[in-house]
């Protein structure tokens, strides 16, 4: 079920989407698929509003979320003014087993999101769950239409039928919105700013984070740099930021010439000053409105370079967008 948005207001769109929701559940129970991000915190308590105790909120413990933000999501939203209460479903040995020994970063996406809606499909058995809400948008079908990315939370757009596969029929109330359009949802909720306006974090969290294999050591280090990194520059109010953690590995091929010849001119350095070479694992990019996929270049400087120069921080920005 796709909503239909023709000049926005949240008071209307709520309104219809309640109504159309219950319309389409007809009395069945539904499960809501919850991350703790803006997009499944609305949608579930759209269901709410809509179903009643007929909606079963659950969040899937995939293990590539960030340290205990399980139960961090499952006790904020228990609180005051949301009060959702919802189950946490502990899967994470399963997860790491579907994607082990997978480099390849669309592959990885792939795995998971079987996973995925197989651990929902037995919750929904569990519970006599006839449909599914989730938090699609419209930038998530899109980029996986357009072979940008496959996105864990999109299905029926790409030929997916779930009730076939899975067993239930999907619910998603937010699938013609945008994100900044969600927030404003949120707002009109009282939805509080930590869930509304927290940086996004992907359906598959920390797995398409931790490049190439993954491996519990590995995943273990990423979510502890991830702590460091989001207190340290959420706090100075960096626009967006994230860790990822790739093996310390280079690639046996010449880069292009022009390379460090790039990344000195952006930097303002002297060329000799400037090393630069390939990781061997592959990472996925977005060059023009196409997914590209390719080696990931690591520029070094000299240690005596970066005390001479200082921080570099509003170079870096220039050398991001050369």
């Amino acid at each position: 079920m796709a909503a239909q948005v023709t000049g926005f207001r949240p008071s209307s769109f709520l309104e219809a989407q309640t109504s159309r929701l219950r319309e389409l559940s007809d009395g069945k129970k539904a499960l809501a698929a919850i991350s703790g991000g803006v997009d499944s915190t609305i949608s579930a308590l759209l269901a709410r509003q809509a179903l009643g105790e007929r909606v079963i909120p659950v969040l899937i413990d995939t293990g590539f979320m960030r340290e205990d933000e399980p139960e961090k999501v499952r006790d904020k939203l228990a609180s005051p003014p949301l009060e959702l209460k919802i189950r946490i479903v502990r899967s994470a040995g399963r997860f790491l087993k579907a994607v082990a020994d997978e480099p390849l970063a669309e592959e990885k996406r792939k795995k998971f999101r079987e996973t995925f809606y197989q651990v929902l499909k037995e919750e929904a058995d569990k519970f006599g769950c006839e449909y599914l809400v989730q938090g699609t948008i419209a930038p998530d079908w899109i980029e996986t239409q357009g072979g940008i990315k496959t996105q864990h939370n999109v299905l029926e757009q790409v030929g997916i039928d779930p009730h076939t596969r899975y067993g239930f029929k999907i619910m998603e109330p937010l699938s013609e919105l945008y994100k900044d359009q969600v927030r404003s949802l949120a707002k009109h909720l009282a939805v509080p700013n930590e869930f509304s306006q927290r940086q996004p974090f992907p359906g598959p969290g920390l797995l398409v984070r931790c490049i190439g294999e993954v491996r519990k050591p590995k995943l273990d280090v990423l979510k502890r740099v991830t702590s460091i990194v989001e207190d340290r520059l959420g706090a100075v109010g960096s626009n967006q930021y994230f860790a990822a953690i790739i093996e310390n590995k280079f690639a046996n091929e010449p880069l292009p010439k022009a390379l460090r010849k790039v990344a000195a001119e952006a930097l303002d350095l002297p060329e000799e000053e400037v090393r630069a070479e390939a990781f061997m694992d592959r990472v996925t990019g977005v060059k023009g409105d196409e997914r590209s996929y390719g080696r990931l270049a690591s520029i070094d400087l000299r240690p005596e370079t970066r005390e001479a120069f200082g921080w570099l921080h509003d170079k870096l920005n220039v050398l991001q967008s050369s």
